[in-house]
């Protein structure tokens, strides 16, 4: 941890007017800094973000520390009576990509006595009830919209939304490795406890990812954000990152968005990682091609926000070499089978 911690180099935050008046590079080191009413309005008015937005807590929110406090004790007595939990032990190796099953109170309690190997765990189901502020935008809401279609055609597709709306629970020094969220989904994140570096590449090309894959590590630049209890980051599609969680235990809400101007790129990014899995460090959803079918239904139906109607064919088209490659529905791979 000490070597990572050592070649940290924080990021330079810029404002929402600067942002939306264009004023910064790609592959620079920015980042937005801002309220979330700014960050709605950014999202509202460009569309899928280019750059991280980080979203601060208010300060001295006495309210809202209660709040948080509240959270992290309801969620951990709700996974401590769940079934058992998708763990990522590093004392076994630092690139660990297996994660495996373990009884939840044990590692729960694992996790509150501060004894035991490092652990970071994922994909812990979120209450239904959760805000998802996010998804209330225009074009943000493209997967619930997806899932209902979904329903009336008696189709489930309940795996994407869970696969959507997830915890993270992690013990200090837990650090995951470089990778990309799969299926080019947008993040964003909530903290409710802990503090947690996030290591961004400021390099987010295909061809950046194809050296990664063949030389097994980043070199270009990369920067930092700081994160604490309360703050809330959206990271940029197909963003490569690392995350390392400092000195206290960490909890995260995680949300993913698509937007309908992303189509192409959703599916050009979903084949990559099938033909490069370790890219990502998350099973792909096993839904993936019933989703894309109710997609491609409606941006042939004309719904705003999706590209010019003769780019159809290509998107069309990658979605079949994506089939014949291999995608998720063929294997369906699930983590505790």
């Amino acid at each position: 941890m000490s070597k990572c911690m050592s070649t940290l180099e924080l990021g330079e935050p810029i404002t929402k007017r600067d942002y939306i008046r264009g004023n910064w590079e790609e592959g620079s080191n920015k980042f937005v800094i801002c309220s979330r009413e700014e960050a709605q309005e950014i999202l509202r008015e460009t569309g899928p973000p280019r750059l991280p937005i980080l979203i601060l807590p208010i300060p001295n929110d006495e309210v809202g520390r209660r709040k948080l406090i509240r959270y992290c004790h309801k969620l951990i007595r709700r996974i401590k009576s769940g079934p058992p939990l998708h763990v990522f032990d590093y004392s076994k190796a630092a690139n660990n990509h297996d994660p495996e099953l373990m009884p939840a109170e044990q590692t729960m309690q694992q996790y509150e006595g501060g004894k035991g190997p490092v652990l970071n765990i994922l994909n812990i189901p979120m209450d239904s009830e959760e805000e998802d502020w996010m998804s209330k935008i225009k074009g943000f809401d493209l997967v619930p919209e997806i899932c209902e279609e979904a329903k009336k055609r008696g189709i489930d597709l309940s795996s994407l939304l869970e696969a959507i709306r997830v915890n993270l629970v992690a013990t200090p020094d837990a650090m995951s490795l470089d990778h990309i969220d799969k299926h080019r989904f947008i993040t964003r994140l909530k903290l409710w406890s802990g503090y947690k570096f996030w290591n961004i590449a400021c390099e987010q090309d295909r061809k950046m990812l194809e050296e990664v894959v063949k030389s097994g590590e980043y070199s270009g630049k990369r920067f930092t954000i700081f994160l604490e209890a309360g703050c809330e980051l959206i990271q940029p599609a197909g963003t490569l990152h690392s995350v390392l969680s400092h000195e206290e235990n960490a909890i995260t809400s995680c949300f993913m968005y698509w937007h309908p101007s992303m189509i192409q790129d959703i599916l050009d990014q979903t084949l990559f990682e099938i033909r490069n899995p370790d890219i990502t460090n998350d099973a792909h959803v096993g839904c993936f091609v019933q989703a894309m079918e109710i997609l491609f239904d409606f941006w042939e139906d004309g719904k705003p926000g999706f590209p010019d109607i003769e780019e159809m064919s290509k998107a069309e088209d990658t979605l079949e070499v994506s089939h014949l490659a291999g995608l998720v529905f063929k294997t369906n791979v699930q983590l505790d089978d």
